[in-house]
């Protein structure tokens, strides 16, 4: 085990479980409006959000620091097995936001 963890990674490691909701959802809701507001969703997100320094925290941190996106993704999770139409579209396009500020946040994509 090692005796710290990136904190960049887990943000990406967030927005990539964020970004697979949102497909899944994406997929259910097939709704050409909803792909181009949660695509759009996304883009925002990543314009303004930070991109954080990267720090290093002890393994028992992790949950502290994961916690609040854990408890988003479990939601995103219940509304993609059991929601409806509505319900896709929602997951879809605040997944799709959630990802975009994590990516960013982790120093992934274009620096500026």
């Amino acid at each position: 085990m090692p005796s710290t963890v990136s904190v960049r990674l887990l943000q990406a490691l967030l927005g990539t479980a964020y970004l697979f909701l949102a497909a899944v959802a994406l997929a259910k809701a097939t709704s050409l409006v909803t792909l181009l507001v949660a695509a759009g969703a996304m883009l925002v997100s990543y314009l303004t959000a930070r991109r954080i320094p990267d720090a290093f925290v002890s393994p028992n941190a992790v949950f502290g620091i994961c916690a609040i996106g854990l408890a988003i993704i479990c939601i995103g999770m219940v509304a993609d097995a059991v929601g409806g139409t509505q319900a896709q579209e929602w997951v879809a396009i605040v997944m799709a936001y959630c990802a975009g500020n994590r990516f960013r946040a982790a120093g992934i994509g274009p620096t500026s």
